[in-house]
């Protein structure tokens, strides 16, 4: 096209300047000119060209140099992180996503697109997750160091002790006692008095595994101290909770993980009033 142009625009200046120019002339004059406007026009077009050719070649330097510079902002970012997890996360994921059928590659990127959006969560220090999340809380009590201390109330924990999850549960509370030196009280929480009966197989059961348990009615707790919701929560090293809240039909609902010190303090203080006032040999 662009020597056509050339053609059409030296042909143009061609005929003006025969029609235009003094009668009589062989026509090399206009023929020249014609020549050296359509070469013109020519090396513009190529100009244009380049120039436009240039300006893309130095938007995709500019896109390549931001890649690398977000790549390199990443690798920094993952150097911090302990352990391989990451890197054998990208390395696993980059592996299922280009293999075996495609509902498998579909449940990967879900699981991707899920923990992506829950490491974003933690960026705020609160995570929240439907229903009861035994993951969480069976892998918060493994990366405990110093403390759990939980309070259980017999809406939420009614069955749950003879469950598949409990069993792991109370599996890595007995390693992190065990293995790790950590201190772990439950505080069960009842209406009456009478309720208590029913827990003891459960509490003898925990007690040999080194749990520390005490039993506590409502009736029998101060009145300042029954003020306050009495719902489900656990307090890792005194520094992250894990509630469990129930809706108006006693039906485990959300799970909530919060490391906001605003928030986990409260409960803190709350689980020692609770616990204070509870019998140590009640059960």
């Amino acid at each position: 096209m662009k020597p056509l142009v050339a053609v059409v625009v030296g042909g143009v200046v061609y005929l003006l300047a025969i029609a235009l120019g003094p009668s009589g002339e062989d026509g090399s004059p206009q023929l020249v000119l014609a020549v050296l406007c359509g070469g013109i026009v020519l090396i513009v077009q190529f100009l244009v060209s380049f120039v436009n050719q240039l300006h893309a070649l130095q938007d995709s330097v500019d896109k390549r140099l931001a890649d690398i510079g977000r790549a390199t902002k990443l690798f920094i970012a993952v150097e911090k992180l302990r352990g391989d997890g990451v890197p054998r996360l990208a390395e696993h994921a980059t592996q299922v996503v280009s293999m075996g059928p495609e509902i498998l590659r579909a449940f990967a990127y879900a699981e991707i697109d899920r923990l992506a959006a829950q490491m974003n969560d933690f960026t705020s220090l609160s995570a929240e997750c439907p229903g009861v999340n035994d993951d969480w809380l069976i892998t918060l009590t493994r990366c405990t160091r110093t403390s759990i201390d939980a309070v259980s109330t017999a809406v939420v924990d009614d069955g749950f002790w003879s469950t598949e999850p409990a069993g792991r549960y109370l599996t890595a509370q007995r390693q992190a006692i065990t293995e790790r030196g950590i201190t772990v009280r439950r505080l069960f929480i009842v209406k009456r008095p009478e309720e208590s009966a029913a827990l003891a197989p459960v509490c003898a059961e925990q007690r040999d595994l080194g749990i520390d348990v005490r039993v506590v009615a409502l009736e029998e707790l101060l009145p300042h101290s029954r003020r306050g919701g009495m719902i489900d929560f656990v307090v890792f090293d005194e520094a992250l909770s894990y509630e469990i809240r129930a809706d108006q039909l006693s039906v485990n609902s959300l799970t909530t993980i919060n490391a906001r010190a605003a928030e986990v303090e409260p409960l803190v203080r709350r689980f020692n009033l609770l616990w204070n006032e509870a019998d140590p040999g009640a059960v």
